[in-house]
C-alpha cells in the first residue's frame, strides 16, 4: 500500500461509515418521563447509574454482533435494544434533560430524525407542546410504541401513573379526541369481565393475519401480564385500530384488549398495557426486575417476537393504497391463462391476489404473486399463470397491513383454445369398425361422445393434439355429439358425427 494515500483512504472510509450510519433507520427510546423512577429501569443502557442516561449506549453499538449478550448494556430494555441493532437499526436514548419536539431544527434529537419512538411506562404528564409534537410525529409517518402499566404505578409520586399519562394524551391534546382509537381502562372491575389490573398468561390471540402477532420475527401465541391494564378500542375515533391479544375472559374485539395497533395519518402506533413483557431482568443494581422479554418460563420468546414484530412494522414505510394499476391484460393459451399487470407502487410489501369469476360478479382467488417491495416509486410489471377456461373475468386484489383493499379493473378473457377441430371420417361407416379421429385438440382436453338424448358412450382425456376414437360401446347408426371441454370442465367445442351402416 502506498502510505502517502493513507490519509485519503481514511477520509474515504470515514465518509463511507458516516453515510451508512445516516442511512440507518433510527429508533429512539425515551427517558424524559421518569422511566427510571422507583423500581423501574425502562432504558436500554443506564451506564451503571440510576439516573443520567446518555444519548448513545456504551460500548458503542457498532461493536455488537449476533452473539452479543444483553448484559453488554445495562438496562431493562437492553435485550430489545441489542435485537434492534442486530436487525440493522440505530438506537438512541432521549435523556431526562432532552426535549420532545417535532420540526424543531435547533433540537439535535428532534423526532423528525427518527422513525420509531418508544416510550415505556411514562410517569409524568406530557406538556401541551409535547402532545402536539407526538401527534405530528405520527401523523407525518412516525411510529409510536405505547407502553403502559397497571393503575397506581405512579413511580415518582406526582399523582400520575402511566395509564393516566397516556389517556391524558388521547383526550386532552387540544387537537383531536382519541386519535389512535385506544384508551386504557382503569375501572375496576372492567365491565364486570376482568379487573383493570390483570395478571395472567393469555392465549386469546387473534387468528386474523396481522404484522404484530404474525410478523417476520416470529409468531406470537401468548402474552403474559403481571398486573397490566387492558384497553378499550373505539373504531369510530380511528377505523384502523385493531386488537390482536385479549384478556382470557374477553369475548369481544373492543374490550379487554392487551395489545393493539393502528394507523394515524401517515404513521402508526402499537400499544400494550403492561411493561413486564419488555423486561429483560437486568438493570440498575438496586432495581427489582424480572426476566420476561425472552426465555420466560411461561411464554418462552413470545414477548421478544411481539416487541420486534411491532418495531419492524413501525419502522416500515407502507405503501399508500390504493395501488395505482396502470394496466392489466390477459390471454389464454393451451388451457393456461396468463395475466399481466403493471402498477406504480412504492414500498408495498404484501401479495397480489388474482381473482377469477365466471359471471363477472362472484370472484375467487386462483393465484398469488408476491410484491417486489419497490422502495422507490416506479412502474413494476407482474405476471401470473393460472388454469384457463372458455370465458372468464379476472381482476387483481391488494390488501394493505391495516386491512384496506384495492382492486384493479376487471377484464374479460375469452377462450383462445384451438377451434379448428376436425373429425375424420365423418360420416363414418360401421363397416369400417366405427373408428374415427379427432384432430386439433389442446392437450388435456376432455373428450365425450353422447347420443342426442345425452347417453354417454365414451369419455377420454387428450394426451396429444390428435386422438383415435374406438368406442367400447358399439355405436348404432345415427347422429352423435362429440363434446370438447377444457381441463376446468368448461365447454370449448361441440361437433356432430354421423354414423352409417
Amino acid at each position: 500500500m502506498n502510505v502517502r494515500n493513507l490519509p485519503l483512504l481514511l477520509v474515504f472510509v470515514t465518509i463511507l461509515f458516516t453515510n451508512k450510519s445516516t442511512a440507518q433507520t433510527k429508533i429512539l427510546f425515551d427517558d424524559t418521563k421518569n422511566e427510571t423512577s422507583g423500581s423501574a429501569d425502562w432504558v436500554i443502557d443506564a451506564d451503571g447509574t440510576k439516573y443520567g442516561v446518555a444519548k448513545l449506549p456504551t460500548p458503542d453499538q457498532s461493536t455488537i454482533t449476533a452473539n452479543t449478550a444483553e448484559t453488554y448494556w445495562t438496562g431493562a430494555l437492553s435485550s430489545w435494544g441489542i435485537d434492534c441493532v442486530n436487525k440493522g437499526f440505530h438506537v438512541e436514548s432521549l435523556p431526562s434533560n432532552g426535549r420532545i419536539t417535532y420540526g424543531d431544527k435547533t433540537n439535535a434529537q428532534d423526532l423528525s430524525n427518527y422513525k420509531v419512538y418508544i416510550i415505556d411506562e411514562p410517569n409524568t404528564l406530557f406538556t401541551a407542546t409535547e402532545k402536539t409534537a407526538l401527534l405530528n410525529f405520527v401523523k407525518n409517518g412516525g411510529g409510536l410504541f405505547i407502553i403502559s402499566d397497571h393503575a397506581g404505578s405512579d413511580r415518582n409520586n406526582d399523582g400520575s401513573d402511566s395509564p393516566t399519562v397516556w389517556d391524558d394524551l388521547f383526550t386532552n391534546n387540544g387537537s383531536v379526541t382519541n386519535p389512535f382509537g385506544i384508551s386504557f381502562d382503569v375501572s375496576s372491575p372492567n365491565l364486570k369481565l376482568y379487573p383493570s389490573d390483570i395478571t395472567e398468561v393469555s392465549t386469546n390471540v387473534t387468528k386474523t393475519n396481522n404484522p404484530i402477532t404474525n410478523g417476520t420475527y416470529g409468531t406470537v401465541t401468548k402474552i403474559s401480564y403481571s398486573a397490566g391494564t387492558t384497553m378499550v378500542l373505539d373504531t369510530t375515533a380511528n377505523k384502523t385500530v385493531k386488537g390482536v391479544v385479549f384478556a382470557s375472559k374477553s369475548t369481544g374485539i373492543l374490550n379487554g384488549v392487551m395489545v393493539a395497533y393502528a394507523k394515524y395519518g401517515k404513521g402508526k402506533i402499537v400499544a400494550i398495557g403492561d411493561s413486564s413483557p419488555i423486561d429483560d431482568g437486568t438493570g440498575f443494581t438496586n432495581t427489582g426486575l424480572y426476566k420476561s422479554y425472552s426465555g420466560d418460563s411461561k411464554v418462552g420468546d413470545n414477548h421478544r417476537y411481539f416487541c420486534m414484530n411491532a418495531t419492524i412494522w413501525l419502522a416500515t414505510t407502507d405503501s399508500t393504497l390504493p395501488i395505482k394499476f396502470v394496466d392489466i391484460t390477459g390471454k389464454t393459451i393451451n388451457n393456461t391463462t396468463i395475466i399481466n399487470w403493471q402498477v406504480n407502487e412504492s414500498g408495498f410489501n404484501n401479495s397480489y391476489y388474482i381473482e377469477k369469476s365466471l359471471d363477472g360478479t362472484n370472484f375467487e382467488v386462483v393465484g398469488t404473486v408476491g410484491s417486489k417491495n419497490n422502495v422507490n416509486s416506479g412502474l413494476e410489471n407482474y405476471e401470473c399463470k393460472v388454469a384457463g377456461s372458455a370465458t372468464a373475468y379476472y381482476r387483481i386484489k391488494t390488501v394493505d397491513n391495516d386491512g384496506s383493499v384495492s382492486y384493479s379493473k376487471t377484464i374479460e378473457i375469452k377462450n383462445t383454445n384451438k377451434s379448428n377441430i376436425t373429425i375424420f371420417p365423418n360420416p363414418l361407416s360401421l363397416r369400417n369398425g366405427g373408428t374415427f379421429s379427432i384432430n386439433g385438440l389442446n392437450i388435456g382436453s376432455k373428450i365425450g361422445i353422447t347420443d342426442q338424448k345425452g347417453k354417454v358412450y365414451y369419455e377420454s382425456i387428450a394426451q396429444n393434439e390428435s386422438i383415435v376414437i374406438n368406442p367400447p360401446n358399439k355405436l348404432a347408426a345415427g347422429v352423435y355429439i362429440v363434446t370438447i371441454k377444457d381441463n376446468m370442465g368448461n365447454m370449448v367445442n361441440t361437433r356432430k358425427v354421423v354414423v352409417t351402416k
